[in-house]
């Protein structure tokens, strides 16, 4: 704790429990002689001064790659430090907590923050919290609220244009949008980070560039996608092999969805390589499941069943609570269903389903229904509105409902209610025909 009450001694204080040299404080810009005198309260600190001694202390800290802003208001205002050290425990306190799985917030605890960081004007410290915060609700699945945080946050990096992990934010920040399917989203987020590539470490500008590439994939834009992919491919080999071979297999989609068959083929390869440096991974079947697919878009069914086969053998082993468990699922669904066996395609739509709906991939209980229910269209699916019914609640909560929409139920409602029931039908099929590509 700061126990000096004047200006020179706080700065004298702060730099000795950084462990700063009074050459770093000085810089280019003051003479060591006069950071000791305003040390010893021989002279005053100027406004001027404290603005370069902070600006000074805060490129060392960037470089230990420490998240500690000073600003020069602390150092003439004793309460504000003491107010910031206050939070710093609860932000040690909820770190702690998080790394536990415990991620209870008490609200009497952020009510009294919440005042702190007001009173203060403390907006360095507000922006960790609103990270910290955000990190708690993301990890607790809640995406929207670690939207709401996130977004609170990420508007505070623009007032420090130098600390290097506002790039880690921005990733958490635009990776949500992802998971909320707010796709145009995403890409605006990382299309303006990218205005400034020169300042941004590798470290992060790698996640940047995937969860850019990865939007745009959702966009359906595998254009624009695979340069994105094809600029983060100088950057990543061998520097994050997880990253590499997501990469990859990213781009293997992209080509696959533009029908450049074999270019899918050997970029799910080049994915298994990558693998070879990591060991054992689920992450492997996914790619097999995606290579059976590719088969069976090139009607070669022997080589579609061998990938899929190879899956099965080992499925009984996969880790079912993996983020990667529904996904292999539904690439085995979707191989199935190509291939006309619409009975397996069946089983692992569903245990996709139920997968997904465990950990919180909402996209992938979506997209799981919709299939069901497409495949109930061509074979018949078993239970079908039983399992429509099961997941009501789920689909109808993440529904935004506008005017438009509004509109488009009571359109159904008033047909039905009429008895119009060949109007109800052909409003039915010009909305999927409008909205369903």
């Amino acid at each position: 704790m700061i126990l000096e009450t004047t200006s020179g001694g706080i700065l004298k204080e702060i730099r000795e429990k950084l462990n700063i040299s009074l050459s770093d404080i000085a810089g280019n810009d003051l003479d060591i002689d006069l950071i000791k005198l305003i040390e010893s309260d021989k002279i005053p600190l100027e406004t001027d001064n404290a603005e370069i001694v902070c600006k000074n202390i805060n490129s060392v800290l960037e470089q230990r790659e420490m998240d500690l802003i000073i600003e020069s208001e602390d150092l003439f205002d004793l309460r504000r430090y003491y107010a910031k050290e206050r939070v710093e425990t609860y932000i040690s306190q909820w770190d702690k907590r998080r790394k536990d799985e415990d991620y209870i917030i008490d609200e009497d605890d952020l009510d009294d923050l919440e005042f702190v960081l007001s009173e203060y004007n403390l907006m360095d410290k507000k922006l960790k919290v609103y990270e910290l915060i955000g990190d708690i609700y993301r990890d607790k699945k809640d995406y929207e609220n670690s939207y709401s945080y996130y977004l609170r946050g990420h508007e505070l990096i623009y007032r420090y244009p130098n600390r290097k992990s506002n790039y880690l934010l921005t990733i958490k920040l635009g990776t949500n949008y992802i998971y909320r399917r707010k796709y145009e989203d995403a890409v605006s987020v990382f299309q303006t980070a990218l205005i400034n590539i020169d300042n941004i470490p590798e470290k992060y500008l790698i996640y940047i560039y995937y969860n850019y590439a990865l939007a745009y994939f959702e966009l359906k834009m595998y254009s624009s996608s695979l340069k994105v992919i094809s600029d983060l491919l100088r950057y990543i080999e061998r520097k994050d092999y997880d990253l590499w071979r997501r990469t990859y297999n990213l781009q293997g989609l992209c080509y696959l969805e533009k029908g450049e068959y074999e270019s899918a083929l050997s970029s799910y390869n080049n994915a298994l390589q990558v693998l070879t440096f990591t060991g054992y991974s689920d992450f492997k079947y996914l790619i097999y499941g995606n290579i059976a697919e590719t088969y069976t878009k090139l009607n070669d069914e022997k080589r579609a069943y061998r990938y899929l086969e190879a899956v099965l053998e080992d499925i009984d082993k996969l880790d079912k609570s993996s983020y990667s468990y529904p996904q292999i699922c539904n690439q085995l669904a979707i191989s199935y269903e190509n291939l006309g066996d619409f009975k397996k395609a069946e089983k692992y739509y569903k245990e996709s389903l139920k997968y997904a709906k465990k950990s919180v991939q909402q996209d992938y209980v979506l997209r799981n229904l919709m299939a069901l229910m497409e495949l109930n269209t061509k074979a018949g699916v078993n239970d079908i509105f039983k399992i429509m019914e099961e997941y009501y609640e789920s689909i109808v909560s993440d529904i935004k409902i506008n005017d438009s929409l509004l509109a488009i139920f009571k359109y159904l409602k008033t047909y039905t209610d009429s008895q119009e029931y060949f109007r109800l039908e052909g409003l039915i099929d010009s909305i999927i025909k409008i909205k369903g590509e």
